[in-house]
């Protein structure tokens, strides 16, 4: 079995990968971005469905009735029954968790740690009419915030709420909602949360009013990754998100709904394991947060599939690496919040494209396998818990037979 000996790697004090963004002014909570209790005007054409985001407020609101309208005056009614905006979701027939935030903004304009949902509702139409409307519930328990129609084979289409919108349901943090906010009691949709758009059901739905995506003063926080969808038992999976924060935050990770195969760090964000025999089954709405405290950033959930092994030959083409843990920092500091390190390898020594993250600061050694015969390029380099990359070490390669 080939070896490779990896000089030791040491991280930078200087926290260079954390962009500070500038502030944003101060914006007014008084734009309409959703709505309740109204008929929407639905673009003229012939649809085979018609989406919605959406959600009950004040409690779980039962069986309600949305009508579509076609131009020839016949209609189609639908039943649904919707989930509370606070959770926890009842997961009614017809209804799907499209997201999960970990914050939301209170009346007074600052972010309270509960949970806020949205979810999605597609109701099939007949496809042979042209839709004219939609008829909401006569309920100002339920909100939608942004509707989409699409027939088969064809882009979906977005729909103008801006004649209807009658609730401001999205505000930035650090502004008070007005109108009575996303539940007619001042609360209300984190918009550094949420966003501008939400991709659903093969839509991706543009949010009502225009707000401000930047963070304000003091709430430079954003994640952003992009997790493999599946993984092969008996092969290793890891995933670490990607963090922009203001300089000197301190970050803590979290995750609901974490594979019972997997680990998980809440210094660095890391979810990371290898599954075994049995493990065969899909993790659905895993999601990873980030906290400095005072904010929060949220990836949108994801799932991963845990797939059968592949029968192959036994594995031969392996390279077995080891290297120093760091004791101190490029200048010369002890290093105290080591987290965990990174390797990248390729067939190329100014190309290594693969990355795997290992998240425990006390293994040094790592076994990467099924590498194809050739000449193979490795470099590892420390990461601290704040998930910034030291220096990395020098190349090193080896030839596998």
């Amino acid at each position: 079995m080939p070896y490779v000996s990896l000089i030791s790697a040491s991280l930078m004090t200087v926290l260079l990968s954390l962009t500070h963004l500038a502030a944003a002014a101060t914006v007014s909570g008084a734009s309409p971005d959703a709505v309740s209790n109204a008929t929407i005007a639905l673009p003229a054409g012939k649809y085979s469905a018609v989406k919605l985001l959406a959600s009950g407020v004040n409690g779980y609101q039962l069986n309600q009735t949305f009508v579509v309208t076609y131009t020839d005056g016949t209609t189609t009614k639908f039943t649904q029954s919707l989930s509370n905006w606070w959770g926890p979701p009842q997961h009614y027939t017809g209804e799907s968790q499209v997201m999960q935030m970990p914050d939301l903004v209170t009346p007074s304009g600052a972010t309270l740690q509960h949970a806020a949902y949205v979810y999605g509702y597609l109701f099939a139409l007949n496809s042979s009419k042209t839709v004219k409307s939609i008829t909401l519930p006569r309920n100002r328990n339920v909100v939608v915030l942004a509707v989409d129609v699409s027939a088969n084979g064809a882009i979906p289409l977005h729909v103008s709420l801006t004649a209807v919108d009658n609730v401001v349901g999205i505000v930035g943090n650090g502004t008070a909602a007005t109108n009575g906010g996303w539940d007619n009691e001042g609360y209300a949709y984190s918009a550094s949360l949420l966003g501008t758009s939400i991709t659903w059901a093969g839509s991706t739905f543009t949010l009502g009013a225009t707000y401000p995506t930047t963070p304000l003063a003091g709430q430079t926080l954003q994640i952003s990754g992009s997790p493999a969808a599946t993984v092969d038992v008996g092969q290793f999976y890891s995933f670490t998100p990607t963090v922009v924060a203001s300089a000197g935050s301190s970050l803590a990770y979290t995750v609901a709904n974490k594979p019972a195969w997997a680990q998980f760090s809440a210094t660095t964000g890391a979810l990371s394991g290898t599954p075994s025999t049995g493990s065969e089954a899909t993790d659905s709405n895993i999601v990873v947060s980030v906290s400095n405290g005072a904010h929060s950033a949220t990836l949108p959930a994801f799932e991963i599939t845990v797939e059968p092994a592949v029968a192959t030959e036994p594995v031969t083409h392996v390279a077995s690496l080891s290297w120093s843990r760091p004791v101190q920092n490029t200048d010369g500091s002890p290093l105290t919040n080591l987290a965990g390190y990174v390797i990248r390898y390729g067939t190329s020594d100014t190309a290594l494209n693969t990355q795997i993250s290992i998240a425990s600061p006390g293994t040094t050694n790592v076994e990467i396998t099924n590498l194809t015969p050739g000449d193979w390029y490795f470099a590892v380099a420390a990461t601290n818990t704040q998930n910034v990359e030291g220096q990395f070490s020098t190349i090193v390669d080896k030839t596998i037979l």
